[in-house]
């Protein structure tokens, strides 16, 4: 009986800074966003997991390292399934910038369709992720017995997070920017049933004041 509790890294240099980073190397926490992952972890519904994967990229790295702080994990591994979107030539510049590509639109509108130039599509992102989602979901309910609920953790990226919960909600790729997950917040999704159940979505200890969109938004 499967659950997962997605972790979005904390606030980044990035994030702080409007910068989309993509696979940029160099790119850490925030003395704030460290702050506020700790007080978001603290409102985990659950302590004890199977296992932990996580992004290669450093602000995963931090972040996992500060989840395992406080809750237990049977194993931990490093999974570039979860990794960031390759942005290509995108990578390292502002989100107000880009915000005057053409390319936006789609991005915004038609996000099944878009190919960040020198990068990698969003289709794609979204498939290797679910993917990964769905292949751990299965081995979970080969491994343990049917009785018992047993929860893992991944720790990766805004958009990654947002193609994983729109495939559990059967939601079209297309409109998966109607969701937002706030930096350092937990969605909670429940795979013991017939069919995926969000649980619990963007939760954060300091709700909608800790970043300055709702849920916190943006491609970051």
């Amino acid at each position: 009986m499967p659950v997962i509790v997605l972790l979005r890294h904390g606030l980044s240099s990035a994030n702080s800074s409007g910068i989309l980073a993509g696979r940029a190397p160099g790119v850490f926490l925030t003395e704030e966003g460290v702050s506020a992952l700790e007080a978001n972890l603290q409102l985990l519904p659950n302590r004890s997991f199977t296992r932990l994967l996580h992004s290669p990229l450093e602000r995963c790295v931090q972040t996992a390292e500060i989840a395992r702080q406080v809750a237990d994990f049977g194993s931990v591994d490093v999974d570039r399934a979860v990794i960031e979107l390759d942005y290509g030539d995108w990578t390292g510049r502002s989100l107000q910038d880009l915000g005057q590509e053409p390319l936006w639109a789609t991005v915004i509108e038609r996000a099944s369709q878009a190919r960040f130039p020198g990068g990698e599509s969003i289709a794609e992102a979204a498939d290797r992720s679910v993917g990964r989602v769905r292949g751990l979901v299965a081995q979970m309910r080969e491994e343990e017995p049917e009785e018992t609920r047993q929860w893992a953790m991944i720790v990766s990226h805004g958009d990654i997070i947002k193609a994983v919960i729109a495939d559990a909600l059967g939601m079209p790729l297309d409109d998966f920017q109607r969701l937002s997950v706030a930096p350092g917040s937990f969605t909670v999704i429940d795979y013991s049933g017939p069919r995926p159940v969000l649980a619990a979505m963007s939760v954060t200890a300091a709700g909608l004041a800790q970043s300055a969109a709702v849920g916190g938004g943006g491609l970051r």
